[in-house]
């Protein structure tokens, strides 16, 4: 049986976005192990695969990293893998290093999106860049996510014909958000008619830019427009942009970490995402399943899936003005806001994990194997 590894710096990668990857390399005859940051019980669906815990951290320049290069290399040594495949930065770089020292053939890694990018501080240039240029040269197919990652990825040096790929994401399943209970939501929150709901998901902090959001939703409210805000998310910016929204007397419900997103989803109208950095961000995917039309800010990864005009609105980061002015447009325009919800419908199949996993299969040039 040919032997598949998958490498991530933590184990919540694996099982947030890596399994039906994993079950589709099993159906076609690997076997798959898993070197991760083991912290926490296995999931029930994966307990039959091998799990070697790598002692990763966070930061590729800690002590621990000598450690894991060391871990990475023994696994690899002992395993004869057909393919490894690395995710995340760290396990990115420190994997491909110890994959090189030990000849492993076959050497795929996935960018989630760079730390390198327009507008990125220097700071991010001055690290992540080199490493990057670097580890390439060890790399024989370097997956990325959005546009500009994949033409910036095209000028770096890879192995002897190593090849650069854009595959959209990891892959959704979009049936799961069809039917969310949206009655739950509202009668959890008394939310009632006419009032209007914006979501946001994400963790409460300044990349995700919940500011944005709050002070055009305080233009819209001198409007006399009666909108509630939904924050899903815990983080550092949480008290600042509790003192905000009641400074700016908008209503804003903090809901902190929850399951129960599809269900959200369906009690909200439209979905933002205010970033100022993003890969290509599952919650805009989940809510065009959803039909749900979108306010985004104009970045990497966001300008990936929404077309202005077309499934949503394209907004300058920090356009507080043209924020409210997209969500006037949406909330207040029922025939605007029907079309695009219907291509909603239609676009999110470019994501959904039946394609995704087609053009992984197309990445690692998989052949048949019979499963005797």
């Amino acid at each position: 049986m040919k032997k598949f590894l998958i490498v991530t710096t933590i184990q919540d990668t694996v099982e947030a976005f890596l399994t039906p990857h994993i079950k589709m390399l099993e159906a076609e005859g690997y076997k798959v192990s898993i070197a991760t940051n083991i912290y926490k019980d296995i999931r029930d669906d994966l307990k039959n695969n091998e799990w070697i815990n790598i002692s990763f951290s966070r930061n590729p320049f800690s002590f621990n990293s000598f450690k894991a290069i060391k871990e990475i290399r023994g696994l690899i040594r002992n395993g004869n893998f057909q393919m490894v495949h690395f995710h995340t930065p760290v396990a990115g770089f420190l994997g491909r290093y110890a994959a090189m020292r030990e000849k492993q053939k076959n050497v795929i890694y996935t960018a989630h999106g760079f730390h390198f990018f327009e507008g990125a501080p220097l700071i991010n240039w001055c690290i992540y860049y080199p490493m990057e240029i670097l580890a390439a040269r060890w790399t024989d197919k370097l997956i990325t996510i959005n546009e500009e990652d994949y033409k910036r990825s095209l000028k770096f040096k890879l192995r002897k014909n190593g090849k650069c790929y854009k595959v959209n994401g990891v892959g959704l399943d979009i049936s799961k958000y069809n039917f969310g209970d949206s009655q739950k939501i509202k009668k959890e929150l008394l939310i009632r008619e006419p009032q209007k709901i914006v979501l946001m998901i994400g963790e409460l902090n300044k990349n995700k830019n919940q500011a944005q959001l709050i002070q055009a939703l305080e233009l819209l409210r001198l409007k006399g427009r009666d909108i509630k805000a939904i924050f899903v998310g815990i983080g550092p910016e949480d008290v600042k942009l509790k003192k905000l929204a009641k400074d700016r007397e908008v209503k804003v419900s903090f809901l902190g970490y929850r399951k129960d997103i599809k269900d959200i989803i369906a009690a909200s109208d439209v979905v933002c995402s205010m970033s100022y950095r993003e890969g290509l961000p599952r919650n805009i995917m989940e809510a065009m399943s959803a039909g749900k039309p979108l306010v985004v800010t104009d970045i990497r990864g966001n300008r990936d899936i929404v077309k202005d005009e077309i499934n949503g609105f394209l907004v300058l980061v920090d356009g507080i003005e043209e924020t409210a002015n997209a969500l006037d447009s949406l909330l207040y325009n029922s025939e605007i806001y029907k079309t695009i919800s219907q291509n909603n419908y239609k676009d999110i199949e470019n994501y959904s994990i039946e394609n995704i996993l087609e053009s992984m299969k197309e990445v690692y040039k998989i052949e048949k194997v019979s499963h005797s």
